[in-house]
């Protein structure tokens, strides 16, 4: 198999995995640079770390992390195989390392031999990264979609020390590009008897179940987390008619790719006014900030205030938003834009309702929505720019659900109606109907 069928056989593969950001986009694998083994000469498998690059057809690229395991030809593999090489002039088989048990262990024990005793598996939630289970007490979360550099995620949980978010147990960093560290992966301190928050308030809502005093407990948490965010990385101010105005620039583009946001264009785009004439307090957020976003524990944990009846919230996967780049993703902006994407979560709840429009669904989720809004602001509407953050958000969300899970795109096409139906103004996106 010659380099540019391998590297078209790993496009191919990358298309089949929740990580890969690209679907549909167009994209090219251009070249793979491989980095230096993790095994000893002669291994089997014998494995290693590759950058992916991908070029688009709009001119920009991107940066992948392969884990890659190579097996001599005719040997039998256990994960999938993508396809033939030759390496140090031995052909070998291509396999995707994190789909071979064999491989992760070897994987573990060379990268982070403290936990080389640990039970190795692959975590099979979705998510924009890889995570495997080192037996009960850690994560180890290999990052996909890579920049020169620090992980932002790494680089806020180091920073907030563990109180309320993951401990940071350990780093894999490589020297890629020359002259830079950049982060491949970490070790984490899995919360212990934690639920995800998705699965926590989709079973409420389903069961009818009251959510208020565990929305308004993770308000609380959120409020906290950006107060310490303030606090390591400072804070600033930015002109609201240049956000207004990349809002907008972001909905042309939207529209120009899902044509089914042109006729509510317009009305959007007037939420986005509201912005204007105002100077925004920016600081270091969360950047992607969901219910999938958060683990809840039924007891008080080390370093956590919020612990009650309604348990105590952890937030993890600071990376932000999976589509912008690490630069626009570092950048200050409004702790607005982590409530928005909250605002638009409990809606999102609702559709795992056996009836998503019926008066129980939308109770469920307007007073999960009250209660989180009050416990972070003491408010149910929050600020007056809080309506434009989350038609920004909806709008993100139309494009995502079509790339990647073209199944739930009524999901924000539903907020989206909503938001431009008749006289009702954009508000009624945050605001009780």
């Amino acid at each position: 198999m010659t380099n540019t069928e391998l590297n078209g056989a790993w496009l191919r593969h990358m298309e089949t995995v929740r990580w890969f950001g690209g679907k549909g986009a167009g994209a090219r694998l251009v070249g793979r640079e491989p980095l230096p083994p993790y095994t000893a000469p002669g291994a089997t498998p014998a494995l290693r770390s590759e950058v992916a690059e991908l070029a688009y057809p709009d001119g920009h690229t991107e940066h992948y992390h392969l884990l890659v395991a190579h097996y001599p030809v005719g040997a039998a593999v256990p994960g999938t195989v993508v396809g033939t090489d030759e390496v140090d002039g031995r052909a070998v088989q291509v396999v995707d390392a994190t789909a071979d048990p064999d491989a992760l262990a070897a994987f573990v024990a060379a990268t982070q031999p403290a936990f080389a005793d640990r039970p190795v598996k692959l975590w099979a939630g979705e998510q924009s990264n890889t995570t495997l289970t080192l037996g009960s007490g850690d994560l180890y979360k290999l990052f996909r979609r890579i920049e020169p550099g620090p992980n932002l995620d790494a680089e806020v949980l180091i920073a907030l020390g563990g109180a309320g978010v993951p401990e940071v147990r350990g780093r894999l960093q490589c020297a890629w590009p020359a002259g830079a560290s950049t982060d491949l992966g970490m070790v984490i301190a899995r919360v212990p008897d934690a639920t995800d928050g998705w699965d926590l308030a989709t079973a409420a809502c389903i069961a009818g179940e009251d959510f208020t005093e565990r929305a308004h407990a993770l308000g609380v948490a959120l409020a906290d987390v950006h107060a310490r965010l303030a606090e390591a990385f400072g804070t600033g101010t930015v002109a609201g008619d240049e956000v207004a105005d990349t809002m907008g620039d972001r909905l042309v583009a939207a529209v120009a790719a899902a044509g089914e946001l042109a006729p509510y264009a317009d009305a959007l785009r007037g939420a986005f006014d509201v912005l204007r004439g105002r100077e925004l307090a920016v600081q270091r957020v969360h950047g992607d900030f969901h219910l999938g976003q958060t683990l809840h524990s039924p007891s008080t944990g080390s370093g956590n205030a919020t612990g009650s009846v309604a348990g105590v919230w952890t937030i993890i996967d600071f990376e932000g938003e999976p589509a912008k780049t690490a630069a626009e993703r570092r950048a200050p902006d409004s702790p607005w834009r982590d409530v928005a994407g909250m605002v638009r979560s409990f809606d999102y709840v609702r559709s795992a309702h056996p009836s998503p429009d019926s008066e129980a669904a939308t109770n469920w989720a307007d007073t999960a929505r009250d209660a989180f809004l009050i416990g972070y602001c003491g408010v149910t509407n929050g600020d007056a720019v809080l309506p434009g953050y989350v038609i920004d958000k909806a709008v993100y969300e139309v494009l995502y659900e079509l790339r990647n899970r073209p199944d739930w795109v009524e999901i924000p096409m539903r907020a989206i109606r909503a938001a431009t139906h008749g006289d009702n103004p954009p508000e009624t996106l945050t605001e009780k109907e």
